[in-house]
């Protein structure tokens, strides 16, 4: 038998794989899904006994954000607050093979899509394991029935978050200008009035260890305002 007629064979035999998985909607309501284990114990057997070995051949990640999403809560006394929810979403493309074992070069190839969202670090596992379970599905024409996933969907307005390498760093503060010092001032000053900096230091003999209150005395000289604060 080539692959297409044992899998063709593998899917005669197939029986409708039963729910028996509860996903819990609120404390009062559930519905049946089917798991992966439920495909898996179904599709298991048949392969071993047609000689088909099924694998995924390759992943692809084509998006990985983080969201962000939050709700309100008013309690008795008007008081409101707002909780604000980080969740981890993968989105991933799977190519899935299903091998001839007696002819290993004979194989048919599927592509799947899932995503898969957690608050933590399950949202790869969970996007790997819904790709693998609706390529079986799909490959041997499992019926999902009306409600495919193992988690009940809730409605949930989501905003794509910033990444930590796409957040900016924030720009510091603006610093205010720095006063100048005496000695400053008087170089700025000697500078307005076209002398020579270098000549007016030797003559009034300024050097480094001169202190503040020389240049001070010396820029209300230059200015001819006497006791003006500088």
């Amino acid at each position: 038998m080539n692959i297409f007629e044992k899998m063709a064979a593998i899917t005669a035999e197939l029986q409708t794989v039963a729910k028996n998985l509860t996903v819990a909607t609120s404390k009062t309501a559930s519905y049946k899904a089917v798991s992966e284990r439920d495909i898996l114990d179904a599709v298991k057997p048949l392969e071993a006994k047609y000689g088909v070995y099924s694998y995924p051949a390759s992943r692809k990640v084509l998006e990985s954000n983080i969201l962000e999403s939050e709700s309100t809560y008013t309690d008795n006394k008007g008081n409101t607050t707002v909780n604000r929810k980080t969740t981890f979403m993968t989105r991933i493309e799977t190519v899935y093979r299903f091998v001839n074992v007696e002819k290993p070069e004979e194989y048919i190839e599927t592509t799947t899509f899932a995503e898969g969202i957690d608050a933590q670090d399950k949202g790869s596992g969970k996007a790997m394991t819904y790709a693998d379970k609706y390529a079986l599905m799909k490959g041997y024409k499992i019926s999902t029935g009306d409600d495919p996933d193992q988690t009940a969907s809730v409605e949930t307005k989501y905003r794509k978050a910033e990444t930590f390498n796409d957040r900016a760093t924030p720009a510091p503060a603006p610093s205010a200008p720095k006063e100048k010092t005496p000695r400053q001032k008087l170089m700025a000053r000697l500078k307005e009035l076209g002398i020579d900096a270098t000549v007016y230091a030797q003559q009034h003999n300024l050097d480094k260890t001169t202190p503040d209150d020389v240049f001070v005395d010396l820029l209300k000289d230059l200015e001819g305002v006497e006791n003006e604060t500088v």
